[in-house]
């Protein structure tokens, strides 16, 4: 009986790829989880919808944040449509590492 070739598209449970590695099967799921956000970063944009998901907040407080820093938006909407605001990724990282501090 011959072993079978192993490919990239295998399906592998997470606790058998963190045992391979020696890592504890949480540490393996909470970095997939993490991963899910760093694609993120190689985008050019943000919608308003996304960037309450990011910052975990509501529309209103995206836009008043958007406000304080005083940012240039690019709105693709048309004539009577309703519009579409992006944001550019330099600016969404900008404004949270000016944002970002320690707590006391």
């Amino acid at each position: 009986m011959s072993a079978s070739r192993v490919v990239p598209t295998d399906l592998i449970p997470i606790t058998e790829f963190a045992a391979l590695f020696g890592f504890e099967p949480e540490a393996v799921a909470r970095a997939i989880e993490t991963q899910k956000y760093r694609v993120e970063k190689f985008q050019a944009f943000y919608t308003l919808p996304q960037l309450t998901q990011r910052w975990h907040c509501s529309r209103a407080q995206v836009y008043s944040i958007l406000r304080e820093a005083q940012v240039r938006v690019l709105d693709v909407g048309t004539g009577n449509v309703r519009s579409k605001t992006l944001v550019p990724a330099e600016t969404v990282e900008r404004i949270e590492k000016s944002r970002m501090g320690k707590m006391t």
